[in-house]
């Protein structure tokens, strides 16, 4: 007879309980008792990691469980570092000030964590919880193990040393790109294994495709408080002006009204994704008149190799939009003299402006914007409008992802099918996704002096930053800083198992949308950040379960 009984534990694994017997005729055991029929017994016992359940915060090193000294992971200032998601750690947590986690807290060693509260999961409310949340607990005994993940495949040709163009390429750096003061660098997709390890200190560094003029959500005919690439004082988030002038083949008479958006084309494995950004602010201007036409100047925003123009016939910023003409990027956007931008006119700002003028070729009749037409086709509406931000002083939030045309269908919350067609989130693609790939001798040096705001996706398993583990030697062991100046976000899995990582600033994590965080150690010092972990969404799938004892 034999009885199994497996009880779920959450990360920490699962319970596998097996009892059984049998009957066997042992004439000769008999001699080593007094006639009796003797019975014989056996014991063993192994430990099965679940890998299915993705921690927020997860640290491997066994430090200070078992005698040996440290601690895994360590909060060392006051205040309140603020967790959404499972903390676990293979050794000792340390917490100077304080530590909200809404979920389970697993510390190998310590059946209690001072300083550390548990809140309702996935709220994060203070208890009681109340349904569909559950409270988190605090439990020991269990022993977190590297998941293994394999390195992201480069497949980009060597780069030189990042330089003026504003757009960098996927592929290898020999050396640091420690960036200039006050430049900003757009990431095209693809993965970037950085050999001399990645140093942040000056610069606004992001893969995020965002409109010129991003609008107040809410009110589109003004402008939001904070510009995504504005920040760190970079002045890189261009702007449009929108005039009626004379000019032959005239368009329609009336009020006119025009949103604009950023689009490139992404690539992978040879094949292109297209993107578009949400709809800037509103422009209007006045055709009445006869041979009136409308002119369209652009200064540029890195990313955007071009921008569609969507008109409204009735003037009104509410809409409807309508796609009506397409405007290229021209020349290539250099970052050495923003200062200047936006600009209109002249070369005063290094990221140039674009320039097209708008006839009854464009806006005649038959134009009419058109629902059911599908994204790029004459008269079809612009993408969803962007959300609010998580905080008054941070720039807006991307669409939420959404069955398509509606969603994002520019940044994180895009997927495309192998096609290339937008499809519904799970998908296999996320067009511009990045990985960065710190091999051992370098280190990731995000520093309080700027800012790097990129995301990964299904298509790198949402790696947004590996660095190589006893797995897959030789392992990276650096002491890996992350920093910020203002905003800075990692979409995806932050994985170094066995390096350690500090956090030194709230603002490294301005997103409600981190993949979590595994290193051997884990430290958090000066501003505490809130980390809201979104595994499901933005994690890596996970590997199969291992027998870890």
């Amino acid at each position: 007879m034999v009885q199994q009984v497996v009880r779920a534990l959450g990360p920490a694994g699962s319970l596998f309980t097996i009892t059984g017997s049998r009957s066997l005729v042992l004439q000769f055991a008999r001699i080593l008792t007094n006639g009796t029929t003797p019975r014989l017994s056996a014991y063993a016992a192994g430990s099965v990691n679940n890998l299915l359940y993705q921690p927020t915060l997860a640290a491997l090193s066994r430090a200070g469980c078992g005698g040996v000294p440290g601690t895994a992971i360590s909060v060392t200032s006051g205040g309140t570092l603020t967790v959404v998601g499972d903390m676990v750690s293979s050794g000792a947590i340390s917490i100077a000030g304080s530590a909200n986690v809404a979920g389970d807290v697993y510390a190998r060693c310590q059946p209690v964590v001072p300083g550390v509260s548990s809140m309702c999961y996935p709220s994060g409310n203070n208890t009681p919880c109340t349904f569909p949340d559950v409270a988190g607990l605090t439990k020991s005994g269990y022993n977190f193990v590297d998941p293994n993940y394999p390195p992201p495949a480069v497949v980009g040709s060597a780069q030189p040393k990042p330089g003026n163009n504003v757009i960098l390429s996927a592929g290898t750096y020999a050396v640091d790109p420690a960036f200039n003061a006050g430049t900003c660098y757009f990431l095209a997709g693809g993965v970037y294994k950085w050999m001399g390890g990645y140093t942040n200190n000056n610069a606004f560094v992001s893969n995020e495709l965002r409109p010129p003029d991003e609008p107040r959500v809410g009110d589109n005919t003004k402008l939001a408080s904070h510009q995504l690439w504005n920040v760190d004082g970079a002045s890189c988030s261009g702007s449009a002006q929108v005039t009626s002038m004379g000019g032959p083949n005239p368009v329609p008479n009336g009020q006119w009204s025009f949103v604009l958006t950023s689009t490139r084309t992404a690539t992978y494995n040879g094949l292109s994704y297209t993107r578009e950004s949400a709809p800037s602010v509103c422009y209007t201007a006045n055709a009445q008149g006869s041979n009136r036409n409308i002119q369209i100047v652009v200064s540029n925003v890195p990313g955007a190799t071009a921008y569609n123009i969507y008109a409204g016939p009735s003037g009104s910023c509410n809409g409807p939009f309508g796609l009506a003409a397409t405007l290229a990027v021209s020349g290539t956007p250099q970052n050495n003299n923003t200062g200047s931008c936006p600009a209109f006119t002249g070369s005063s700002c290094s990221l140039g402006h674009e320039s097209i003028t708008l006839d009854s070729g464009n806006l005649g009749p038959p134009f009419a914007p058109n629902g059911a037409a599908p994204p790029g086709v004459n008269g079809s509406y612009p993408p969803a409008g962007q959300t609010s931000p998580l905080k008054n002083n941070l720039p807006n939030e991307n669409a939420e992802r959404a069955a398509p045309p509606a969603g994002d269908r520019a940044n994180e919350n895009q997927c495309d099918t192998v096609a290339g067609a937008l499809a519904t989130c799970p998908g296999p693609i996320t067009p511009g996704a990045v990985a960065f790939y710190i091999p051992s001798g370098g280190c990731l040096n995000a520093l309080s002096g700027g800012d790097n705001y990129f995301f990964s996706g299904y298509q790198y398993n949402w790696m947004v930053l590996y660095e190589p583990g006893a797995a897959n030697p030789p392992a990276n062991t650096c002491s890996n800083v992350m920093g910020a100046a203002s905003d800075s976000a990692f979409i995806g899995l932050v994985y170094a198992p066995s390096a350690s990582i500090s956090v030194q600033k709230a603002s490294a994590f301005r997103t409600d949308e981190s993949g979590g965080v595994i290193a051997s150690t884990l430290t958090f010092s000066g501003q505490l950040p809130t980390i809201i972990g979104d595994t499901d969404e933005y994690g890596p799938v996970p590997p199969a379960a291992k027998i870890i004892d």
